[in-house]
Formats: C-alpha cells, sequence, structure tokens
C-alpha cells in the first residue's frame, strides 16, 4: 500500500456527486488516501424518487473461536482477560484490548449479550446465527441478517446495496458457513475472499459495453420471468413442505430479480476513480496476514470513502477448526487458533490465545484509525461518526455460546455514545435487542428482530 495521501477535491466531490441539497463546509480533506476523485455517485433520479438520504454506514466484523478469558485466580486473569474487570467508564483495558487505548472515547465494550436459543448449541454452529439471531439448536434454519435488512432499507442509495467479505470465501456448508450475510429467504450470500476480485468488483473496468451489460440484463429478466410464470401453477397439489421450499426458491429469483434492476440502474454512473496500485490486491491469506487482513480493511475503508456501498460484513475466518484462518496465529509465531483455544491448561497457554486476541485487536484499531481520522465527503464529521461498526464472536469460554466479545463503535452523528464497558443481565437481555436498536437508529421503524424482547437504549446518548 503507498503511503501518499493525494487530496480529495471538495468541490468536485460534491458537484459530481449530484447532491442538490445544501451541505457544510469541511474540513481539509486532504488526509484521503486512495481515492482521486468520487464520479457520479449515485444515478439521475425521477421526481417521484425518495429524498436522497446522507449516507449512514453499518459494518460487522466476526472473528471465530472464542477469546482467552483465564478464570479469577489464575495468574493470568487479571492482564489477559479479554472482558474488562470494570464496567462504566472507569473501566482498565487489559492487555488483548490494549491497541484500543486511544479510541476509548469511539467505542463501547459490550459483555452479557448472545443469541438464548444457540447457548447449548455446538459453538461451531453459531457463526450463522450470529447477524440472524435464527434457531438452528434442533433443525437448522436461517433468515435475513441484520446488515442485509439495513441493505434492504439504504441499498438502494448505492451502486452496491451491501458487501459479503471473508477469508475463506464462497459459503461453505450449513453450520459452518464461510459468510455472516444471509438473504431474505435465509440463504447464505456468497463472500469475496481475494483482494483483487473485491477492488475488480468495486471499482474495475467492466469487460462489457453497457449496452452489452444491458442486453445481458434483459436475457436474464426475461428467464426470471418464465421461471416465475412456470412456478405460479406448480404450487397446487403440492404437500405444505414442498410449498414452503416453493416459496423459499420463488423468493430467491424475486431477489435476484431486485438484484438485477438496481445494478441496471448503475450502469450509465461512472464509478469512482480509485488507483488500484495504492492497494496490496496479491496479498494472500496464505502469506502475510496482517497485510492481507489490512487490505480487506482499506477495500472496506474506501468502499465507504467513495459511498460505494453501506453496508458491509468481513468474516476474518468461519467458526471451523478446518477453515483457512487456522493459521492466521502464526504471524505472531504462534499454533493454530483451534489449538490455542483447547491448549488453556497447558503452559502459557491462556496468555499465548490472548496474544492472539490482541493481534486480531491491533488490526481492528487500524480499520478505527482510518475511519476516524477521515472526514466524511458528504457530510459533517469523520467517517466513524457516521458508521456504526460491530465487531465480535459468537462464543467466548472454550467456545461457549454465552456471554459473546462485542464491541460496538463508531456512529456518535448518528445517536450512539461511547467510552463505558457495558454488562447486562442475559437472564434479561439478548443480542437481538441490540439489533432493533442499531436498526432504528438507521431510520427503520423496527421493534423486533429475530427474538427481541425490547431495544437497548443503554448505547445512546439519552
Amino acid at each position: 500500500m503507498r503511503t501518499s495521501e493525494p487530496t480529495l477535491p471538495r468541490r468536485r466531490i460534491l458537484t459530481a456527486a449530484g447532491y442538490t441539497i445544501a451541505l457544510p463546509m469541511f474540513a481539509s480533506l486532504r488526509d484521503v488516501p486512495f481515492v482521486r476523485e468520487v464520479c457520479a455517485a449515485e444515478p439521475e433520479r425521477s421526481s417521484s424518487d425518495t429524498e436522497h438520504q446522507l449516507p449512514k454506514r453499518f459494518c460487522c466484523i466476526f472473528f471465530p473461536n472464542g477469546v482467552s478469558l483465564p478464570p479469577a485466580g489464575h495468574p493470568a486473569h487479571d492482564d489477559w482477560h479479554w472482558f474488562p474487570h470494570r464496567e462504566g467508564r472507569d473501566y482498565v483495558l487489559t492487555r488483548p484490548l490494549e491497541p484500543l487505548a486511544n479510541y476509548r472515547d469511539e467505542l463501547t465494550i459490550l459483555s452479557g449479550l448472545s443469541h438464548p436459543a444457540m447457548r447449548s448449541s455446538i459453538a461451531h454452529l453459531t457463526a450463522d446465527s450470529f447477524l440472524t439471531g435464527a434457531d438452528s439448536s434442533r433443525e437448522y434454519t436461517n433468515s435475513i441478517s441484520l446488515d442485509q435488512l439495513i441493505a434492504k432499507h439504504l441499498g438502494a442509495q448505492t451502486r452496491f446495496p451491501s458487501l459479503t467479505l471473508s477469508s475463506d470465501g464462497g459459503v461453505g456448508t450449513p453450520g459452518r458457513t464461510q459468510t455472516l450475510s444471509f438473504s431474505a429467504s435465509g440463504r447464505p450470500i456468497p463472500s469475496l475472499s481475494q483482494p483483487r476480485a473485491i477492488f475488480n468488483r468495486l471499482f474495475g473496468v467492466q469487460e462489457q459495453t453497457v449496452a452489452e451489460q444491458r442486453r445481458r440484463f434483459g436475457r436474464d429478466q426475461s428467464i426470471l420471468d418464465n421461471v416465475l410464470e412456470e412456478t405460479a401453477t406448480l404450487g397446487q397439489g403440492l404437500s405444505a413442505g414442498d410449498r414452503r421450499r416453493l416459496d423459499e426458491y420463488t423468493t430467491s429469483v424475486r431477489e435476484i430479480e431486485k438484484r438485477l434492476a438496481s445494478s441496471d440502474r448503475w450502469l450509465d454512473v461512472q464509478r469512482p476513480n480509485v488507483d488500484p496500485a495504492d492497494f496490496e490486491l496479491a496479498a494472500t491469506p496464505h502469506d502475510d496476514v496482517q497485510e492481507y487482513i489490512r487490505v480487506i480493511y482499506d477495500l472496506m475503508y474506501v468502499a465507504f470513502l467513495t459511498d460505494s456501498t453501506r453496508s458491509i460484513t468481513y468474516q476474518i475466518t468461519s467458526e471451523d477448526a478446518k477453515g483457512i484462518g487456522d493459521r492466521f496465529p502464526s504471524a505472531i509465531g504462534l499454533p493454530g487458533h483451534h489449538s490455542l483455544s483447547h491448549g488453556t491448561g497447558k503452559e502459557n497457554g491462556y496468555e499465548n490465545w490472548a496474544r492472539y486476541d490482541q493481534f486480531l485487536t491491533t488490526q481492528f484499531a487500524y480499520f478505527i484509525e482510518r475511519l476516524r481520522s477521515t472526514s466524511d465527503p458528504f457530510q459533517q464529521g469523520s467517517l466513524l461518526d457516521h458508521s456504526c461498526i460491530l465487531y465480535g464472536c459468537s462464543t467466548s469460554r472454550t467456545h461457549q455460546a454465552v456471554n459473546y466479545p462485542l464491541i460496538l463503535a463508531g456512529g456518535k452523528a448518528m445517536g450512539f455514545s461511547h467510552g463505558t464497558h457495558k454488562r447486562f443481565d442475559e437472564s434479561r437481555y439478548r443480542l437481538s435487542d441490540l439489533y432493533v436498536t442499531l436498526l432504528q437508529q438507521f431510520g427503520i421503524e423496527a421493534d423486533r428482530f429475530a427474538d427481541s424482547t425490547t431495544s437497548l437504549s443503554e448505547v445512546l446518548g439519552v
């Protein structure tokens, strides 16, 4: 990654983006790396279109296998326990979270939250429900993920309604998926893992002309129309179970149909001018792990900066002892991640595991710094002020699916208040309660999500 930081012309970004509303004066944009200019950030709108909304962004970053939680009385307990030992504003960061010391006022550490239905499940099955809250404790099932619900309401504002990333790529298998994102029908959304492929998706030159792409969209739309016409009469005489499966299939087809229509709107819109030479696009998770994770964070950062999308998920590694990320601790001279999580009885076992937790936190701090130090091109404040970032895992102590280690960062301009460690009573609150609050702060009318029973105003500045 280049260290130079070219200037992003303020006037060009406002006029090219096509906004007609009055915007405040911004701080200098000389701190913006990577981007040469934002060109035509949205398609022309008819008078019947809803008013353009200034960007509110959501990002979820997931890591697997829990965190190091040495029990009270253990020599490593005071220093290497992931959660701070005190609540409120006077909490002290333990060593796994020390890389976040400069960002205390930008984040809240959450403990006591989880998905109750999955608390007794095999830990490796819980990542699938991290953003959905679905109950797969008896039979595998899933539903729409939080990021996709946000994308459903805000996605029309950007070229890409959402961006789904992971270090493994693809979808994996039910119960051990390699993606955090699930559609309205509960289907896993394939994730991208190769930096060059992610860059090309966001900013690359299309091989086909606009006319060729539009003709292909037309052919695809025609195929979908035929499929929906045939399935409309197919339901007669089917059993209840088969009708349910047919409905799920039809829903999936309609989701593809909507994506085609959205893509067609953006064909005539020039993409932002982003130089691929500024990124380490050849990085792979097999080589330099830190370089790979940071280029993914760089691409996420620029996707937000250019308003290419407002909803991103990144699964650092899958909840699986065999995934590519199991070897990530070797970046700091440690054995496999899964081995670390089961090696607490060995000499320095908890400390070694916690050192890898600290490594992941260091990379997260890198991303937070990118967002905090960059002025939002479209409104007053930083990118972080207008971005809600959820960082965490769906297991805690040796894969137990309770007391998820969670950090909520950013979003001060969206009503979030930070600087504390909040501990919740797991008998009264659940993670889906937090998701209700997140949806509401995105302007989405919601009083329920999955198994929620309330909302968590505690994370707001009220």
